[in-house]
This record gives C-alpha cells, sequence and structure tokens, in this order.
C-alpha cells in the first residue's frame, strides 16, 4: 500500500531523502557561514545575556543553530516544491516560478510561511507572476502558495494584478494539486513517521500543526 495515494513512493521517498540531506548539509555548514560572515557583536551580546550563554562555546552553537535553521528553512521550501512537482502533471520550473502544471494551465510560486517575504520581495513575486501568465497567454492562472498562513484558514484571494493571480494558503493548493483535500495533513503524517522516533515530539508538532495549518475537511464539516 502506498505511502500516499496521489504520489509514488520512489518519488516521495527521493524527495524526503533530499530534504534530509539538505537539512543535515545546513547544520554541518553553519560554522563555516558564521567565520564567512561579519558577525554583529551588539548582537552576539544581545543572544548570549537572553539565551543565559555563559561561554564561548554555548554562545557559538547558539549562533551556528540560526544560521543552521535559516539553511534548514531553504530546505523545507525546495521540499514542497519537490513534492508536488511529483505529481502526475506537474513539474520543478525553477526560473521564474516554482511550478507548472501545462494541463490545467496553473504556475504557482511556492513560500514556506507568511512573513518569509518582506512587502519588497512580496511585490517582486506577484509582479513575476503576473508577467509569466501575461506571457503564458490565455486562461493561465497564477498561484502564490503561503504553505503555513498567518491564520489557519482556507482561502483563495485574488491580488491586485491585471491577470487572474491569486494568494492560496497550502492545504487550498496541495488540494487543487492532488485532488486531495486533507493531502498536506497526510503528507505531514509520513513525515512525523520518517523523522522522528520521539513520540512526545511527534505529539507536540501534531499540536503544532493543528495550530497553524487550517483543519482537515472532515473536522471542518463535523464543525
Amino acid at each position: 500500500m502506498p505511502k500516499l495515494d496521489w504520489i509514488e513512493d520512489t518519488v516521495l521517498d527521493a524527495a524526503i531523502a533530499k530534504f534530509r540531506r539538505s537539512a543535515t548539509e545546513a547544520l554541518n555548514q553553519s560554522a563555516n557561514r558564521q567565520q564567512q560572515n561579519v558577525v554583529d557583536p551588539f548582537m552576539s551580546l544581545l543572544i548570549a545575556s537572553t539565551f543565559g550563554a555563559n561561554s564561548r562555546e554555548g554562545l557559538l552553537q547558539l549562533q551556528n543553530s540560526n544560521s543552521a535553521l535559516n539553511g534548514m528553512a531553504n530546505a523545507l521550501g525546495l521540499f514542497h516544491q519537490e513534492v508536488l512537482s511529483g505529481v502526475e502533471g506537474w513539474e520543478n520550473h525553477d526560473a521564474g516560478y516554482d511550478l507548472e502544471c501545462a494541463t490545467r494551465r496553473i504556475l504557482a510560486e511556492v513560500k514556506n510561511k507568511h512573513n518569509t517575504m518582506n512587502s519588497s520581495n512580496r511585490q517582486q513575486v506577484i509582479s513575476d507572476l503576473d508577467t509569466a501568465v501575461r506571457q503564458k497567454g490565455q486562461n493561465w492562472n497564477g498561484y502564490l502558495v503561503i504553505i503555513v498562513p498567518r491564520t489557519p484558514r482556507r482561502y483563495t484571494t485574488r491580488l491586485g494584478t491585471t491577470r487572474p493571480v491569486y494568494e492560496v494558503d497550502g492545504a487550498s493548493f496541495y488540494h487543487t494539486v492532488t485532488e486531495n483535500p486533507n493531502a498536506l495533513h497526510a503528507l505531514f503524517d509520513v513525515l512525523c513517521n520518517e523523522l522522528t522516533n520521539s513520540e512526545e515530539i511527534a505529539t507536540y508538532c501534531r499540536q503544532v500543526m493543528v495550530d497553524s495549518i487550517p483543519p482537515r475537511i472532515e473536522e471542518e464539516e463535523e464543525g
């Protein structure tokens, strides 16, 4: 029996393996990035004071963790791109936007979280999607996908462009791609099994999922 009914196990397993490697590389390279970057002495002092670091080694570990988390966030964005492009009919695009489905005339840019972009970045992404839809021609739609939205609700909002460009939450877009209303939740369940052996951690992360991602469709219907 497949892990998910909308993507082949070999494709999903490859995406998870790549995600693991990228996250591990981000951790391993964090010390090198810290050495190459200009370190803010004021921030160093503030971090040490706030987190109670009493040694140089403790402070470096905190700074390296922050650097590693930034790299892991990038790996997570690529993971969603790999998974979605692994669904039949969808392709990884990369240049200008992330995903394309020619048969359904959809293109998309995928972002991890609602605060991933600042105002300037957001306007540039929207402008790029608008341009891409124009170049594709009639009946194409563009989507700015926010995997973790500001509030845990499903939505599709038309953006202020001259062409059909929308912002959509991750659960709704996974539904669009896979035709499974709870595809994002099912993917998270698989990752819980693949990435941790701790039931305590899995339980905590599942609660974070409930608080951050729109509920499963059956939960909405029961409510």
